[in-house]
């Protein structure tokens, strides 16, 4: 696969590289004890090798990790084994519109075709494209 901004390949390879190469997955979590229970499992996250980035608000904990799928077991046991109740547990994936939105700072929809009831589209110069 290739993704081409202005007629530039920006980017080359499988779906899953070009994913793995801006970001990693999000696991998205909420344990029981409010502000506490966050603040302790924020802080065990953290210090795990396979969590790149942890950030926290509302109440949520997100943490970017490279092979989500493979990483989730092992937050489970760090959290089971210090006693955090976990709430909820949501895993997410990059798309390959984040992957082209992070290399070429646009959107694939920026450069999509106008609704022609509402009138021509507007000139945008640019032949920004995800192909495979």
């Amino acid at each position: 696969m290739f993704i081409i901004d202005h007629g530039v390949i920006a980017a080359e390879g499988t779906p899953d590289e070009l994913k793995r190469r801006i970001s990693g997955d999000v696991v998205t979590l909420r344990v029981a004890g409010g502000e506490h229970g966050t603040g302790t499992a924020r802080k065990l996250l953290a210090d795990q090798a396979i969590v790149r980035e942890v950030s926290a608000a509302d109440g949520a904990i997100k943490l970017t990790v490279e092979h989500g799928e493979q990483a989730l077991p092992a937050l489970l046991r760090v959290l089971d084994a210090a006693g955090v109740t976990l709430e909820s547990i949501n895993l997410s994936r990059p798309t390959l519109d984040d992957v082209f939105l992070t290399l070429t700072g646009r959107s694939l929809r920026d450069d999509s075709p106008v609704n022609h009831a509402a009138g021509p589209p507007a000139a945008t110069g640019s032949d920004a494209t995800a192909k495979e």
